[in-house]
């Protein structure tokens, strides 16, 4: 009987760590290295199929406590009728896009590279990882915790949940 619980034990204690699930720094770090966009020319093309894009439709990105950013890994397009997306231009700083294909025509606007533009802190705090948004590498605008990573063979799925309450980006456009 000791046996078949010692058995149980060991079987059951690799599932525990699995299924904790805990996020790295560093696993965050890769995915947003692998999302910058290469300059062609000295110009950024925008939004960038590597762009995180983040469903907004009602204003969603604004008023919900839990995003998921979906960052494509082929050319496949997401049927989001308006969206916000995160496009990476260097290691730690990128461009904030909204984007709207609801009406004709379609309308895009975006902060202003390389002068205006949004940095990524990423961190760790009691075994979570966070990343803070930045304007100007100065102020916290956002702060969300990555609550799961998901990835297939078309789609980075990236859970993010906010932190507080951010003000709204229309002072930022």
């Amino acid at each position: 009987m000791k046996k078949l619980q010692f058995l149980f034990i060991v079987w059951l204690f690799p599932l525990l760590l699995i299924s904790q699930n805990k996020i790295s720094k560093s696993e965050v770090q890769k995915i947003i290295k692998e999302s910058q966009i290469q300059k062609k020319n000295g110009r950024i093309s925008l939004p960038s199929i590597k762009s995180w894009k983040f469903n907004n439709v009602d204003s969603l990105y604004f008023k919900s406590d839990t995003l998921i950013a979906i960052q494509n890994k082929t050319n496949t397009q997401n049927d989001f009728c308006k969206f916000i997306d995160w496009t990476f231009y260097q290691k730690k700083a990128f461009i904030l896009g909204r984007c709207s294909f609801c009406k004709e025509p379609p309308s895009r606007m975006v902060t202003k590279y390389p002068k205006d533009y949004f940095s990524i802190a990423i961190y760790e705090v009691e075994n979570k990882t966070m990343i803070d948004i930045l304007r100007y590498d100065k102020m916290i605008v956002e702060s969300f915790k990555v609550i799961k990573i998901e990835s297939d063979e078309k789609f980075i799925k990236i859970k993010l949940v906010r932190r507080f309450i951010p003000k709204p980006y229309d002072e930022v456009y």
